[in-house]
């Protein structure tokens, strides 16, 4: 029974999740075309919106999250002004502006933050968010229409302004929803005023409101296009990165493979010895290194052609990777019919036990070779050898002792394996 150990541990996926993934080629070739054609305002395809939205959402979530304690101050500022200058405007009408402006503003700024970090808000962020900035924009409007109080008035049409910007530039709403909010806060308060007989100044409101809303709009627009059209250069780069890794894992992957037999190839097998060597003698454990030969493969190439040759070689390398039974042990081609199998943590009878499995895998194999002077059908010899490194072993000694049971297990007649400790 083998006492192979395994010393490793599980390698972590290649493809780490949430990482840029490549894209198809149609979606390439549309992103190019808006970035040639720069329309000046649309929307994305549904995949690559999604994504757009979600970004946003991210960064919403973000600045609400930093900016909890500032919205407070903010609210308590323009709150503590109104009720310090304006004491008879705020208690006027049975406290009107104290009951249906202040207080419900603070409880929709309590609610919003209460609920910010919650999946479905972040989820459904912009449409949970117009309802509430549409009632926090139609409460400071009525402040500022609701009383014949110039100053108080101007104090209000200057709270709508500030509101209007953080809804415009800071809840990160997509453009048309930003529209909505304004256009519908902008609405209710209108019907609201007429409802209730109040006298309004509708100039200064087209003008504060109105024109205000309009350019901030207007300046909304033109930073989320810009935007888009950076997103769009943001899943390029993210693309190329990706191919690039891509590509350089494969180039890597290439250097590193014997491009016949698909097995490791020597300078994969130099580097991982080096490091394995390096790594028991660190640790004080065994390692064990199996050098084999395809038994008269010239007579084997001579007989069937070379192209054959190749056949044979290919399904002898993949037989003696498919006899190895853990993720640390190495198969590679050593050079022309030469294979060698790396066994890191494996002590002799371990080395002994890979070596009569790849045998007799071999054997099973069954390949014709009418010319062996070993076997009727295509055969290994292996040279076994297995170290514990001190100080003073290197791996000339190492290697230098699998050659010499290589060697060994041919002049006892091939089709076999040696030991040499």
């Amino acid at each position: 029974m083998s006492t192979e150990t395994n010393t490793k541990s599980e390698q972590p996926s290649t493809a780490a999740e949430g990482q840029p993934q490549l894209i198809s080629a149609k979606t390439l070739a549309y992103i190019h075309q808006l970035l040639k054609e720069r329309p000046l305002f649309f929307f994305f395809e549904n995949d690559i919106e999604s994504r757009f939205y979600a970004k946003r959402a991210e960064e919403y979530r973000r600045l609400l999250s930093v900016g909890k304690l500032l919205f407070f101050v903010l609210y308590g500022i323009i709150a503590a002004i109104a009720m310090l200058a304006f004491p008879n405007v705020i208690t006027a009408d049975d406290l009107f502006i104290l009951k249906f402006v202040l207080i419900p503003i603070g409880a929709l700024l309590i609610l919003v933050l209460l609920v910010a970090e919650k999946p479905f808000f972040r989820t459904n962020y912009q449409w949970l968010s117009t309802p509430v900035s549409t009632l926090i924009l139609f409460c400071i409007m009525m402040a500022s229409v609701s009383t014949i109080d110039s100053d108080f008035a101007q104090h209000a049409a200057y709270d709508v302004i500030i509101i209007v910007t953080i809804i415009s530039f800071g809840l990160r709403v997509l453009f048309p929803v930003c529209v909505l909010i304004i256009c519908l806060a902008g609405i209710l308060t209108i019907l609201t005023t007429i409802s209730l007989n109040w006298k309004i100044d509708w100039f200064k409101f087209s003008h504060y409101y109105g024109l205000g809303s309009f350019i901030t709009l207007m300046i909304v627009g033109l930073i989320e296009r810009q935007e888009r059209f950076a997103f769009l250069q943001e899943i390029i780069v993210a693309h190329q990165t990706v191919e690039l890794d891509r590509l350089n894992k494969a180039l890597d992957r290439i250097s590193r493979e014997d491009p016949l037999t698909g097995l490791a190839n020597r300078r994969a097998f130099d580097e991982t010895l080096q490091k394995e060597w390096e790594r028991a003698k660190r640790d004080q454990q065994s390692i064990a290194l199996l050098y084999m030969d395809v038994d008269f493969f010239k007579l084997y190439n001579d007989t069937y052609g070379h192209n054959i040759g190749d056949v044979c070689l290919r399904r002898v390398g993949q037989t003696i990777k498919q006899a190895l039974r853990r993720p640390a042990d190495l198969a590679a081609r050593y050079g022309g019919e030469e294979f060698v199998v790396l066994l890191p943590n494996t002590n002799v009878e371990g080395a002994i036990d890979v070596a009569q499995r790849i045998i007799k895998h071999i054997d099973a194999l069954a390949l014709p070779h009418s010319r062996s002077k070993a076997a009727p059908h295509v055969t290994l010899s292996i040279g076994v050898t297995h170290n514990i490194p001190r100080a003073s072993s290197t791996l000339t000694e190492f290697l230098a002792k699998a050659d010499a049971a290589l060697y060994k297990a041919k002049e006892h007649g091939r089709h076999q394996y040696q030991f040499d400790s």
